[in-house]
């Protein structure tokens, strides 16, 4: 039965984002959580942004949670890609133990491939540094004619 259900939350795990990317108008809410260089600690910041997002998934009751974590230019390679997929696992981990139900909640690393800011400024490692947090809608049935 574990195997089935770990099967199922792979499968579910697969299929859920891409259609969220594929319809950016699924995405009921999104915000960003950044971390220090190097870290994978949630700061207070964080925890008060995650905070924020266990209200609106209240509100909203998402099908899922996406967390996609990203680092900065200076780890290496591989490094990076740790980082982000720990950095995603940590939101993961708050929102789970805050009763959000861990199945539901989607985690990938990105490492250093996307940045949305210069990564030869302080303040645009900063800014790369982080893990997007987006509440993607419940599917909704066609309206009636």
């Amino acid at each position: 039965m574990r195997q089935l259900f770990t099967a199922l939350s792979v499968c579910l795990a697969c299929a859920l984002p891409a259609l969220a990317q594929a319809d950016p108008g699924r995405i009921q809410f999104a915000t960003e959580v950044f971390f220090d260089s190097g870290s994978t600690r949630l700061s207070a910041d964080a925890v008060s942004i995650l905070d924020q997002v266990l209200g609106k998934s209240r509100e909203l009751d998402p099908e899922l949670i996406m967390a996609i974590g990203h680092t900065d230019a200076l780890p290496s390679d591989a490094r990076s890609q740790t980082l982000s997929v720990q950095r995603a696992e940590a939101v993961k981990t708050y929102l789970a133990d805050k009763g959000f139900e861990r199945i539901r909640i989607y985690t990938e690393g990105k490492a250093k491939r996307l940045p949305v800011a210069d990564n030869d400024t302080r303040e645009g490692r900063a800014r790369n540094n982080r893990v997007e947090v987006q509440l993607v809608a419940p599917k909704t049935a066609p309206a009636e004619p």
